[in-house]
Parts: C-alpha cells; structure tokens; sequence
C-alpha cells in the first residue's frame, strides 16, 4: 500500500564523529547503493531545543551536509535537504500534537533523563519527540535505521497513526518498521565507559570523520587502555582495548573474533594493533576528507545541493500535509 521510504535524520553538529559514522553514516550509504529511497534531513530544528549561536549553526549545517555527501550520500540518488527549509515539520507537529498528552509525551525515557536535574526545562526539549513524529510521517517513512534507544521515539510515532484513525478513520501513514543496527556502539576514546559524543569537551575522545592523518594517528595511539599488552575483548573488563576492537570491526567489517585471532596470531601487542587502527582509518577518510574540503571551499554548489533537496522533499511534503489538513477539516 505504502511506497518503501527511508528517513535518516541527523542534527547537524559539525563534523560527525567516527561513531555517527559507522553506527549511522555507513549504513545508510549501503542502504541508498543498495537500490533504497533515503531522505536525509539535517535535523536543524532538533538542534535548538536548547539555543545555539547563530553563525555555528549555520556552519554546522554545512560542514554536516558536506560530510555527508563526501561520504558517500549521492543527492541525486538520495533527498538531502535541512529540515528548516520545510514549514510542513513544525504545522503537522502542531496537528499531530492535538493526539497526545502531556502525560503520553513526558513518560518518554529520554525526556526523563535529560530533565531530571533540570529546575527549568526548555519547552523545546518537552516537544521535540512529537516533532520528531511528524518528521517520520511526512514522508510516510515505512523503514526507519534507528538504535535501540529511540525506540520509545517510535512507540510515539504509532500511537499517534493510531490515534489519527480512531479520530478520523482514515489509514494513511503506514507504521514504520524499525531497521536495528548491528554495530556496538562506539565508546569515547579517553573514558571508555561512555559513549563518543561531540559534546565532551576534552577533544581527545573523538575522532572526527574529516580530522587530518595527523590527528586521527595522535587519538588513536592515545586512546585510553589498560596495563595489559594482549589483545584480547572484554567490553567489561577491557573497555578501552575492545573499543578500539570495536571501532576496526566497524571500519573493516570483519568480525571481531577474526581480528582478535589475527592480532593474537601475529603476536600484535595494544601499542602495534593502535598503529594498524589509524592506518585504517587514515586511509579509510583520506578520499572522503578531499571530496569534503573541496565541498566546504564552494558554497554556492554546496547550498545549490540542498535548495535542490528541499524542493524534491516539498513534493512530498506537500502531499502529505495537504493530505492530512483535508481529512481534518482545513482545506
């Protein structure tokens, strides 16, 4: 009943790091080069739930877009456009958020956990899983490449179809199907226990996709281990040594058992197994870091890009919001 069509939203923060990339970013080029419909959104209307200057957003979007596409999402095969440049987000978020409670939006793990030391919560914050809903529906999503933790995000989004027909008997979004990722998830160079994110301000404890070799060498050979020389995996008891284990898996696709075999074979210590990480990831980012510098030094052709994404995602939009306003009385 449903075309099959694929939404990957990611909030433009700069350069995405190593982890964005391989939980994320690799997926969804195979998806697109395997033949799928993608629409790639820059969730620049997430970004602010809680205010951002100006100028970085600005720059964030485009240093996000350019990462992108040099990583591999074609515009041409794929819709690659900032959410922003769509009025359609924010009016059916309005629409759908009729179809809700306060109580349903505020059970949301994920809202609980970012507000629990909050004496003043952003209004923003409490919202965006509803926004967040009409994203998915507006494009009739039916596939969405999300983890574990958005799942709550999702039990949203299918009660809010549910409740759109019990109100207006009407069956037109189909329930997007959820396409788990089966990378681990990539953990912070420099505390292993935590999970790489752009928000740690000790910048040791990411690589970006676009660093240059001589830092993507300088992270890696200080990535944070242990005592013991042997490579071995213990996500437990070795979180530093099975992160990087982890991060090679990701850039190699090869299972984390023959890695750790092949080291053990070659009698590869922590020191020589980082030094073969970092090539790999050199070499892996070196086409791609090209395609984004020469990207980032054109502007007009980058922006020509996403007007040109935002026109083929209005198409829809447009159809899909003109869709919902006349069954609920507007048009």
């Amino acid at each position: 009943m449903f075309q099959r069509r694929i939404l990957c939203g990611i909030q433009p923060s700069s350069v995405p790091h190593i982890g964005n990339y391989l939980g994320a970013i690799k997926k969804w080029v195979d998806l697109q080069n395997n033949g799928d419909k993608l629409v790639v959104m820059l969730a620049d209307l997430h970004a602010v739930t809680i205010p951002r200057e100006p100028e970085t957003l600005r720059k964030s979007v485009l240093e996000t877009a350019a990462s992108l596409i040099a990583s591999g999402i074609d515009p041409k095969r794929s819709i690659i456009y900032r959410q922003s440049d769509l009025y359609h987000h924010t009016q059916l978020s309005w629409l759908l958020g009729t179809l809700t409670t306060v109580q349903k939006v505020g059970h949301i793990p994920t809202y609980k956990s970012k507000v629990k030391d909050e004496s003043s919560i952003p209004l923003g914050l409490f919202l965006y899983p509803v926004l967040q809903t009409a994203d998915i529906l507006l494009f009739k999503t039916t596939h969405l490449p999300i983890g574990e933790d958005q799942i709550p995000h999702l039990q949203l989004c299918t009660y809010m179809i549910e409740k759109f027909f019990h109100y207006y008997k009407k069956n037109i979004f189909p329930v997007p199907q959820m396409m788990a990722t089966e990378t681990n998830r990539i953990r912070s160079l420099r505390h292993p226990e935590q999970k790489m994110s752009k928000s740690d301000i000790e910048e040791r404890s990411r690589i970006d996709i676009m660093d240059d070799e001589k830092i993507i060498q300088e992270r890696v050979m200080k990535a944070l281990t242990d005592f013991n020389a042997h490579v071995s995996y213990d996500r437990e008891q070795r979180p530093g040594v099975s992160n990087l284990i982890d991060i090679y898996a990701g850039m190699t696709d090869q299972s984390i058992e023959s890695i750790v075999a092949e080291a053990q074979k070659n009698n590869m210590n922590t020191g020589a197994f980082k030094k073969c990480l970092a090539q790999i990831i050199i070499e892996h980012f070196r086409p791609k870091r090209a395609e984004y510098l020469k990207l980032m030094s054109d502007r007009s052709y980058l922006l020509s890009i996403l007007d040109d994404g935002r026109e083929r995602a209005k198409e829809i939009a447009d159809s899909t919001l003109n869709e919902v306003k006349d069954i609920m009385g507007f048009n």
